[in-house]
């Protein structure tokens, strides 16, 4: 691409694909920044934890992520809701037995604006 500008995006792509990476990277994952990513990777396979225990797990720990490495939000405010896999396609593997939807609610630093962003997680069986 010598000699030709890069693509650009808006600040709310910018953010939303900073947030999608933060949730979909486990901790260490980055080399140049072990600190990047979120918690919940540490407990994908346990079987024994609670839906609101894991609900808390993920709040917490994205909402921490966010505040340390997305700095063009403040006040992130993270929920999670469960819906089982109704639908089934033959490429979700069975154990999906769940659809976590994620929403973060944020305020734009520099405009004051409010921000949204949500995203869908396959997750396996929980206890309940």
């Amino acid at each position: 691409m010598a000699g030709k500008e890069l693509p650009t995006c808006g600040v709310g792509v910018s953010i939303a694909q900073v947030l999608y990476l933060l949730l979909h990277t486990k901790y260490g994952e980055l080399r140049s920044d072990r600190s990047f990513g979120c918690k919940i990777w540490d407990i994908e396979f346990d079987h024994t934890i609670r839906n609101s225990r894991w609900i808390d797990y993920l709040c917490d720990s994205l909402e921490a992520a966010i505040r340390q490495h997305e700095r063009r939000l403040k006040n992130p405010n993270v929920t999670v809701q469960f819906q089982p896999v109704e639908h089934r396609l033959d490429a979700t593997p069975e154990e999906y037995k769940r659809l976590a939807t994620v929403t973060v609610n944020a305020t734009l630093c520099e405009t004051e604006e409010p921000f949204r962003f949500a995203t869908q997680l396959h997750i396996g069986q929980m206890s309940t």
